[in-house]
């Protein structure tokens, strides 16, 4: 079967050109975990695609919206779950790639552009999952929001000038479309690249 549309669509040769990839020496267990972290950014892009047919972005509604879908669908509050621990995960995976990139030295030339490019997607990440939390607008949502607004005001110089928009900008509605639109089309832009780049210039060597 696989031949047959081999023949008829090149799908060997295409695997071969495009998606094959010879790994260094030196890979070791610790090399899985960049790819874990994608795995759970696609679980993520899976549950959260059923949870937004479920979610209503109004503050009265949001919290009772996802309640109601945890609580009369058959598998509402198992991909809820899945969505919350898998980027959990993510932010752990994450983090053991980012040391496991300082430790292999993989930040030096001519690598920098890569690691600049992990750097920024470990932002929105972090941007992901701060946006996320306050998308079910519980009390946990609230005590997230001031938290996170007595940081920034907490940062010199920038801090106070950044919090008034911040605060008198927000809405549910758009922490919502940050959430679901902007930071995944971003992120998933930023990877794109970052595969690029290490496609090119190949995976470093062990030091």
């Amino acid at each position: 079967m696989i031949d047959w549309f081999d023949f008829r669509l090149g799908i060997k040769a295409f695997y071969e050109k495009h998606i094959a990839f010879t790994l260094p020496e030196g890979v070791s267990f610790w090399t899985l975990f960049g790819g874990l972290t994608i795995g759970c950014l696609l679980i993520q892009v899976i549950t959260g695609i059923y949870m937004v047919s479920y979610y209503v972005p109004v503050p009265e509604l949001a919290n009772a919206s996802l309640r109601t879908m945890g609580g009369t669908t058959e598998i509402g509050r198992l991909v809820r779950n899945f969505h919350r621990y898998s980027a959990m995960a993510g932010m752990l995976f994450l983090t053991i790639h980012m040391f496991h990139i300082i430790a292999r030295r993989a930040y030096r030339n001519p690598r920098e552009l890569n690691w600049w490019l992990g750097l920024s997607m470990m932002f929105l990440f972090i941007l992901a999952l701060i946006t996320g939390i306050i998308v079910p607008w519980d009390w946990r949502s609230y005590w997230e929001l001031v938290i996170w607004m007595d940081w920034i005001d907490n940062i010199p110089l920038i801090g106070p000038i950044l919090k008034g928009p911040l605060l008198s900008g927000f809405t549910l509605g758009r922490n919502y479309i940050i959430h679901i639109f902007i930071l995944p089309m971003l992120l998933f832009g930023l990877l794109f690249f970052h595969i690029l780049v290490m496609r090119r210039l190949g995976m470093s060597k062990k030091v």
